[in-house]
């Protein structure tokens, strides 16, 4: 078990997340000025009474929060981090369904994803093992790679990248194989010269498919939450240790033999999000000053660390210490004592594990409003705390490929609108205590594109009890501003149980044909891809109302104009509980 986890020393990451809910977050791009963003003596709206803004228009004279964007006080560019989409096992997705799809598909419906993680892709199972013949343990090198390179065509073909996990050990590699709890064998190899020649064969087999400069564009990593026991075992703690480390060593130089240490980007994935079989950090210990297993030599390359991270339910977090940013910084303050300075930081799976309910989500999200405010905080908080990347499982209801039937939840739609928000400058955004209720957080992270002279500001109203909150006024105002023109041309997107949301008609129509819980079987009946979860009898539910489902889904802008007076532009809405709404602004310029 992972022991005496230290909290001091992560100061900066523990302010930024406290500082989100009711205080600015000041990203001055290192000018090191004090803020003093100008809070207007009143707001009042100018957009038309009837735009809507979470459930409608602020009435006159109603008491509001007070939101400021300063877009002079410019820092870092927001990026994109819902960049990941994670892949249980290849061929539930990536083999012919992905055959039928056309090329532009996940660029004009889901351009945000841009890699997918084939988890345990080299082996562990009959199934996942690259052999003629899996099972014959007679014969080490009837290497068969074609079945992971057919989805990494598919996935290439889409435009994407793939980031392969290798690993788990093939059956016919260890000479007692068990299976664990996720299905694949978690024991390490016998002879570690053959599972290096495996993995070696697997890199040059891409290569000779794909091309070097190809391959050289993707992610690897070694194994799935590497100090989880479910994952690898070689039978108590400070033996799995040491096999993992030796089978990392192994793996990174058999990829490095093919596609070059410069050209390779390799890291591996702890789990973090509990207590661990051995300790995550000895691992940080081994590849920056401990002996390779495989050279001989002093550490080991590693370009990334990543980690789970799992809330409980909607409504109960991660308990500490086990927060996300206490867990992102466990591994990075670990990595910068020992001078590891340049690593990336990403979430390869998690978001929610269970629902309502308290059974296991599939996948690992709900499609209720609380999911879009959810991951519209997370979006602010992982810029907040310099996480790069957080992988999601699946986006439509059909899981990846919708075809006529797929519906994307509200969790996708606010993935596409937070990418919208990439490239631009991130700029200071201050908002005032909630009005109606105190446990509502109203706040939003704004970016300012210079060159388009476009702002953008995602403001949500997040509440952590799912079916709680209250409907917060909202004054927006955006100092020290001119428009390039007479006017602004204002457009927003809005999800709440209203807007973009399918969810609250078909839990409407579950209750109306006296579906209950419990005849999801094993899965949360708050899980959102019906196909994979559902009976016969409520797939028909579903697929024969799917149009109107889908027309309630549907995330269109609503666009209007605006004025700037006295250089400040006054936008008013009034947030539903667990809204969310991204503005973008046209024409819009500071005038320092």
């Amino acid at each position: 078990m992972r022991l005496n986890r230290r909290r001091a020393g992560w100061s900066l990451a523990a302010a930024l997340a406290s500082a989100a809910v009711l205080t600015a977050l000041w990203l001055n791009g290192g000018d090191g000025g004090e803020m003093t963003t100008k809070q207007p003596d009143t707001l009042t709206g100018t957009a038309p009474d009837d735009s809507p803004s979470g459930t409608g228009a602020m009435q006159a004279g109603e008491d509001s929060v007070a939101v400021t964007v300063d877009l002079s006080r410019t820092g870092p560019l927001l990026t994109n981090k819902f960049s990941d989409l994670s892949q249980w096992e290849l061929g539930m997705d990536w083999l012919s369904e992905a055959l039928a799809q056309s090329e532009d598909y996940m660029r004009t419906r889901y351009p945000f994803v841009r890699r997918v993680q084939l988890m345990s892709a080299s082996g562990g199972s009959e199934t996942r093992d690259l052999f003629v013949n899996p099972l014959d343990r007679q014969t080490l090198d009837d290497y068969d790679f074609s079945r992971l390179g057919t989805a990494v065509k598919h996935i290439l073909r889409q435009g994407l990248k793939p980031s392969i996990a290798t690993g788990n050990v093939p059956l016919k590699y260890s000479a007692e194989p068990t299976i664990g709890g996720f299905g694949v064998n978690v024991r390490p190899p016998d002879d570690d010269e053959v599972y290096y020649r495996y993995i070696r064969a697997l890199a040059q087999y891409m290569v000779d498919r794909f091309g070097l400069d190809e391959v050289r564009t993707w992610t690897w990593r070694a194994l799935v939450e590497y100090e989880n026991v479910d994952w690898f075992d070689a039978g108590d703690p400070e033996s799995t240790k040491q096999a993992y480390f030796k089978l990392y060593d192994y793996t990174v130089a058999a990829l490095e033999e093919v596609i070059g240490a410069e050209h390779l980007h390799v890291g591996a994935h702890s789990m973090t999000n509990g207590p661990g079989y051995w300790d995550e950090r000895e691992f940080i210990d081994h590849v920056a000053h401990g002996t390779n297993y495989y050279t001989g030599q002093t550490g080991t390359q590693l370009d990334f660390l990543s980690f789970s991270y799992y809330d409980v339910m909607p409504g109960q977090r991660s308990p500490e210490p086990y927060t996300l940013a206490a867990n992102l910084e466990l591994l990075r303050e670990r990595a910068l004592q020992n001078g590891l300075t340049e690593l990336q930081y990403g979430v390869d799976e998690g978001r929610i594990a269970s629902g309502p309910d308290s059974k296991e989500l599939f996948p690992r999200s709900v499609a209720t409003s609380y999911q879009s405010a959810y991951d519209a905080r997370l979006f602010k908080e992982m810029h907040d705390i310099g996480l790069d990347y957080f992988a999601k499982w699946y986006v439509n209801t059909e899981r990846v490929w919708s075809g006529v039937d797929g519906i994307d939840p509200v969790g996708t739609h606010l993935a596409n609108l937070a990418y919208r928000m990439t490239g631009g400058k991130r700029v200071a955004v201050e908002a005032a205590e909630p009005v109606a209720l105190s446990t509502n957080e109203v706040d939003g992270i704004a970016a300012y594109d210079e060159a388009a002279r476009t702002a953008r500001l995602l403001l949500y109203n997040f509440n952590e009890a799912p079916d709680g909150g209250a409907a917060e006024a909202v004054a927006i105002g955006f100092d020290r501003v001119r428009a390039a023109g007479d006017t602004v041309k204002v457009t927003q997107w809005i999800i709440d149980d209203e807007h973009a949301n399918y969810w609250p008609q078909w839990q409407a129509d579950l209750e109306a044909h006296g579906v209950a819980e419990d005849d999801f079987g094993s899965w949360s009946s708050h899980s959102w891809t019906i196909g994979s979860v559902a009976s016969p009898r409520i797939q028909k539910l579903w697929y024969d109302r799917i149009e109107q489902y889908r027309a309630l889904s549907r995330l269109e802008p609503l666009e209007t104009t605006a004025i700037v007076e006295d250089g400040q532009l006054r936008l008013t809405a009034r947030l539903a509980p667990q809204a969310v709404v991204l503005y973008e602004i046209e024409g819009i310029e500071p005038l320092d």
